[in-house]
């Protein structure tokens, strides 16, 4: 006992020494303009500061910061108990969001090759119908919000791919129930209780890998069975032994959301950003002219497509889906001159550190040619960490890109995207980093 209080009194000790605020009002003020916050701070106190989020937290902002969380010192920090101090810790409980060591290496070895299938010409062609017709919604409307254009197209793609649920009743039954997943994971109150939002995530987890256990049992089943779900259901490990039904339910269910949500962000920014973009509407349709409509898993291979890549990832520089990700260090750390004790939260910050002009030309500017090789101050893939980096790189970043770019390709290929007019769009930080109020409409070539 007198060991606890003499280890808590020393890491209250060595936060007081970080620079910062320990104020409880840091967190309403964080949700009230979540950009404003995190810039702010970096102003003020530089790459290393902390704050208050119901615990005290510390952030690690840069290039260098990045590299070390993730790559040079990742030992050092947990990835697993960082989503253990989250509502992940009840809504995602047994999944490879609170995985480390070993049983993380496991888990990923074991996703891996299944998600990786996501992202070939099947998969591209499922994804094509999809946004086919969402284009086709979008251009009969007078005008659509880009963020509900984009949540709708995705939610539909990570219903039919990842849970091989079928689009219309089957699908439609799925959205509310993990609508209320997506809540309690951003439950204010981080228990669960009977009957709030938290308790209602954990029973809508529940309903759902009731819905999904037939499509696995029939999975276990068939001799050649398709998709995620298929080969999930088929898995062995190196002893022979299967998952169980709720273990694959409980994997498909955060592959879902990881494929649905942050995707859905990442599409919004391509509607927006591409309707106050002209110019790079004609650059990308006059590129993608070259793949026809009958191969679209052309977009995946074609190494020609060098503008929509460069668009791509001046959108995952500008516009990461998600503002900071948890880490917790695992012992005391010594960076950039401060102490950081053990079991303190860690964040680092995709947005501020692609907006860190220490590292990037003109930070706050939307320039896709920044990527271009044959740019003297070409920017480097390495410094992106939108879809993290090292061993915890997203699973489904190449399934991701494959959507984005398909996306790009239904819109342009017979249609204009323009705002409308006098529309005064904003921007939402948390939970999902996406444009609001913005407005738009799609215009037949």
């Amino acid at each position: 006992m007198a060991l606890k209080i003499e280890n808590t009194l020393k890491r209250a000790r060595a936060l007081r020494r970080l620079p910062g605020s320990d104020s409880p009002l840091e967190l309403p003020r964080m949700v009230k303009d979540a950009m404003a916050f995190l810039l702010e701070r970096f102003e003020r106190h530089g790459p290393v500061f902390k704050t208050r989020f119901f615990t005290p937290i510390v952030f690690l902002i840069g290039t260098e910061a990045n590299k070390s969380i993730m790559v040079t010192r990742r030992t050092e920090f947990s990835f697993g108990r960082g989503y253990g101090i989250t509502n992940a810790n009840v809504v995602f409980d047994g999944s490879i969001m609170l995985q480390d060591g070993a049983e993380h290496k496991r888990t990923r070895g074991m996703l891996t090759p299944a998600v990786g299938r996501l992202a070939v010409q099947s998969s591209g062609e499922q994804v094509y119908r999809i946004w086919s017709d969402a284009v086709e919604r979008m251009a009969a409307a007078d005008s659509f919000d880009a963020y509900q254009g984009a949540e709708h197209a995705t939610f539909d793609v990570a219903a039919n791919t990842i849970t091989g649920l079928d689009l219309g009743p089957e699908t439609d039954s799925f959205r509310p129930l993990m609508h209320t997943i997506i809540g309690g994971m951003m439950a204010p109150v981080p228990y669960r209780i009977p009957f709030l939002s938290l308790d209602r995530a954990v029973k809508a987890r529940e309903a759902i890998i009731d819905l999904m256990r037939p499509k696995i049992q029939a999975a276990r089943r068939a001799e050649e069975p398709p998709g995620l779900v298929g080969l999930l259901a088929q898995y062995r490990d190196e002893d022979g032994t299967a998952l169980s039904d709720d273990e694959i339910g409980r994997h498909l269910i955060l592959l879902f959301w990881a494929a649905y949500d942050t995707t859905a962000s990442a599409s919004s920014w391509i509607l927006h950003t591409l309707a106050y973009r002209p110019d790079w509407q004609e650059r990308l349709r006059e590129e993608l002219a070259a793949v026809p409509e009958s191969d679209v898993g052309l977009l995946e291979t074609n190494k020609k497509l060098k503008q929509l890549d460069w668009f791509l990832y001046e959108l995952e520089r500008m516009y990461p889906s998600a503002l900071f990700f948890p880490r917790v260090a695992i012992e005391d750390i010594e960076y950039n001159g401060h102490v950081i004790p053990a079991d303190t939260p860690v964040f680092y910050s995709p947005y501020m550190t692609h907006r860190d002009p220490a590292t990037w030309d003109q930070p706050n500017t939307f320039d896709p040619d920044r990527w271009d090789p044959d740019n003297d101050r070409s920017a480097k893939l390495s410094h992106l960490v939108g879809f993290g980096g090292g061993p915890r790189l997203c699973l489904g970043r190449a399934f991701a890109k494959l959507q984005l770019k398909i996306q790009i390709y239904t819109l342009l290929r017979n249609h204009r995207i323009e705002p409308v007019p006098r529309c005064v769009p904003k921007v939402q930080g948390v939970p999902v980093h996406h444009p609001t109020d913005s407005y738009l409409r799609l215009v037949r070539l």
